[in-house]
């Protein structure tokens, strides 16, 4: 109940189902929805899971085999990108981060040669300098997190990713970088709530409109919710 009271996690709701910009569900979707929101049983779900494990929506949203969260992270980039698009130049997805020598940084850091972010855009933060960002979305009701408050796993994973990241971006790509965190329930970590206002800003001042009657805070909330679905 706290991820479906969470900001932006309701925004689904109150959403016109308009289908030229994605936010139509047919019945059996939104009843699905429905039931993630609030925990309940989902019907027709197969049994079992193609890795082999018993069925669950719990499960469906932690596996690797079954395709759903790598739908779910591709969903949210192309979104997340075309967001940025309107006020940011040079908005790339998938960008290669330069090679690096791996003996000069801890354990933690991603020193592949071939490693890569989500998004890399000129002009969020000033006018010419670059920013990657890394999006992961993570499932706040699965057992690992047992007993930890949300802010407690935005607070791990973005430590995580910045561990990973920070340093050789920062380093090597002269640039700034910004781990984007989401729930499955539509919640977002502090880091992006940062970003998502700098971007409010950039398309108020865009579409010249002042920021507290321009509805882009509701816009980019909303998509990135349909986009998690």
């Amino acid at each position: 109940m706290k991820g479906a009271m969470e900001k932006g996690a309701s925004s689904w709701l109150s959403a016109l189902p308009i289908k030229a910009i994605g936010y139509a569900l047919n019945k059996q979707e939104f009843t699905d929805a429905i039931c993630m929101r609030y925990g309940w049983k989902m019907k027709g779900i197969p049994t079992h899971c193609p890795c082999g494990e018993t069925n669950s929506v719990d499960h469906s949203f932690i596996c690797k085999v079954c395709g759903y969260t790598s739908m779910k992270q591709i969903s949210v980039r192309d979104s997340e990108a075309q967001i940025m698009r309107e006020v940011c130049r040079d908005v790339q997805t998938e960008p290669t981060l330069l090679p690096i020598n791996e003996n000069d940084y801890e354990r933690k850091v991603n020193t592949a040669d071939n490693a890569r972010l989500d998004i890399s855009v000129r002009g969020l933060w000033n006018s010419y300098k670059k920013t990657f960002f890394d999006i992961r979305i993570t499932h706040p009701t699965s057992q690992s997190y047992s007993g930890k408050s949300l802010a407690e796993t935005y607070q791990r994973h973005e430590k995580e990713q910045k561990d990973k990241y920070n340093q050789r971006v920062i380093d090597i790509e002269k640039s700034s970088y910004n781990p984007l965190v989401f729930t499955t329930s539509g919640g977002m970590a502090p880091e992006y709530n940062r970003v998502n206002k700098r971007l409010a800003e950039k398309i108020a001042e865009k579409r010249r409109e002042p920021l507290h009657i321009c509805i882009c805070y509701h816009i980019q909330r909303t998509k990135l919710r349909f986009a998690l679905f």
